[in-house]
């Protein structure tokens, strides 16, 4: 997802050849991690990946690709499907290749949440998934879905058909694991489903606002890494590097030891001491942005980490000017809002963006 944030290609190309160099065998993308680069070139996460794989003379074992797609009925799902496996450059039935290089792909419902599960059960989409396994068109069946959709994930991990499912999880919110009405990681893995522990770190934005924090708690982005990777059920973390040097922290945390009993209470007590303050932030995850274009024009998810960030500033009595000098730069500004409410379902956090922007031009617009 990350690499559309670059500056560079060549930056991408650096990431993904660093993690095929120390034999990570498993690289998460999806047909809408597509935008501009700070370069101004079109980046289209999937061709990346596709790409470098094909360049590679040196993979001894298959690369386990997954990609998400919005094929929530049987015309998208095969319309989205055959896209990323264009994209992707991958060939072949069951046996699957890019160049010369083996392939296994993981293919993901991108966001289930309950309108799009309910068009999923009703289209004859989840009949179609299963007969394109059979096909060999892609080899394993998943999806990816976030806070808030308990429900729709129970419901799909009990239909039996999923191999693998992509769920956020850290230590400052467990709502899917042990925090929930039930553990849904627990509940997963006792049925056999392989879990991709997604926003270990919270997404994107979350960044400045830890790195604010450090100040108030003793959890830093290792120690947020290994209390996930310490989860007995979860099968592996999607951490969400950007840089070949993050990349490399979070290779010694894997490498390291995992956390005991004791260890995992007291990061829980910790954490939780400022986990309410991390409810309702934009975390800047631009998935809102991937199949929704604001008719005003209005970079609203910049706007609401501008906000995030000082709410968390003020909440811990830290200067928050650099981020009134930032709200004054932007070109447009939330008052060019009209309340329409059209970004409100694209949000995967349910946020209410357009409450969210007033509050923001109150008090960053002084």
């Amino acid at each position: 997802m990350n690499l559309r944030l670059l500056d560079t290609k060549e930056q991408a190309y650096e990431i993904l050849n660093y993690v095929l160099d120390q034999n990570v065998n498993l690289i998460d993308t999806a047909r809408a991690y597509n935008g501009t680069n700070g370069s101004g070139e079109t980046v289209e996460s999937e061709a990346l990946v596709g790409e470098v794989i094909r360049r590679r003379q040196d993979l001894q074992e298959p690369i386990v690709i997954i990609t998400k797609g919005r094929g929530y009925t049987v015309e998208a799902l095969d319309e989205e499907l055959a896209i990323s496996r264009s994209k992707l450059g991958i060939e072949g039935k069951g046996d699957l290749h890019i160049g010369q290089n083996r392939v296994k792909l993981v293919y993901f419902y991108h966001g289930l949440n309950d309108e799009r599960w309910e068009s999923i059960t009703t289209s004859g989409a989840l009949e179609r998934m299963q007969a394109v396994k059979q096909e060999g068109l892609i080899n394993y069946i998943g999806f990816s879905s976030h806070y808030g959709n308990a429900k729709e994930i129970k419901e799909a991990v009990d239909t039996g058909i999923f191999d693998v499912v992509e769920l956020p999880y850290n230590i400052f919110n467990r709502a899917l694991g042990e925090d929930g009405e039930i553990d849904l990681l627990r509940y997963c893995y006792e049925r056999g489903v392989g879990i991709i522990n997604m926003k270990a770190f919270g997404g994107n934005g979350m960044v400045p606002i830890f790195d604010s924090l450090q100040s108030y708690v003793d959890i830093d982005h290792a120690k947020m890494l290994n209390f996930c990777l310490s989860n007995p059920y979860i099968t592996t973390v999607d951490a969400g590097a950007r840089f070949v040097e993050e990349f490399a922290v979070d290779l010694d945390v894997a490498a390291g030891p995992r956390l005991g009993g004791p260890e995992l209470a007291q990061l829980r007590s910790e954490a939780d001491e400022i986990a309410g303050d991390l409810k309702h932030v934009c975390r800047e995850c631009l998935h809102c942005l991937e199949e929704f274009e604001c008719p005003e024009g209005l970079n609203f998810p910049r706007i609401l980490a501008l906000y995030s960030r000082y709410r968390i500033g003020e909440r811990l009595d830290k200067d928050t000017s650099e981020l009134h000098e930032a709200y004054k730069q932007l070109e447009l500004n939330a008052e060019a809002c009209i309340e329409c409410g059209q970004c409100v379902p694209w949000c995967e956090y349910q946020l209410d963006i357009p409450k969210m922007l007033k509050a923001a031009h109150e008090v960053l617009s002084s």
